[in-house]
């Protein structure tokens, strides 16, 4: 089994989304983290749901006593603690993806394809996928 096999299709945003549009998704969809992309549709982070509730928080919520402050509306600014997602290639074993998942405390992997002078997102494997697979399913 390689990375291909274990990805799924994943929701994904990009840098210029809207963050309020964003957690939408994450609701929708129940995810537990964001997979954003950047203008060239490559992975460009991952954002945890935690994350994503500080951006929308004011900062006097998270930081102090201080009075509300206005929350800017772009995605990428309001994710400034962006992880660096994990990236594999098509043909990455499970061990391969579970020591990033480990390594970097993602949920998530982005599997990508060399696609020319491009690459093509795949879609991602998630750390329920990957434990399903290491577990033998339920």
């Amino acid at each position: 089994m390689r990375a291909r096999d274990l990805a799924g299709p994943y929701p994904t945003v990009s840098t210029d989304d809207d963050v309020r549009d964003a957690a939408r998704l994450l609701v929708r969809a129940q995810l537990p983290a964001l997979l954003v992309l950047d203008r060239d549709d490559y992975p460009y982070a991952v954002v945890p749901s935690a994350r994503v509730i500080g951006a929308l928080s004011p900062w006097y919520m998270r930081e102090g006593p201080i009075p509300t402050i206005v929350v800017d509306d772009h995605f990428e600014e309001e994710a400034s603690g962006r992880v660096t997602p994990a990236v594999v290639g098509p043909d990455a074993p499970p061990s391969q993806i579970a020591g990033l998942m480990a390594r970097k405390d993602t949920p998530i992997v982005a599997v990508v394809e060399p696609n020319g002078d491009r690459t093509s997102l795949i879609g991602a494997v998630t750390a329920t996928a990957l434990l399903e697979h290491i577990i033998g399913g339920s």
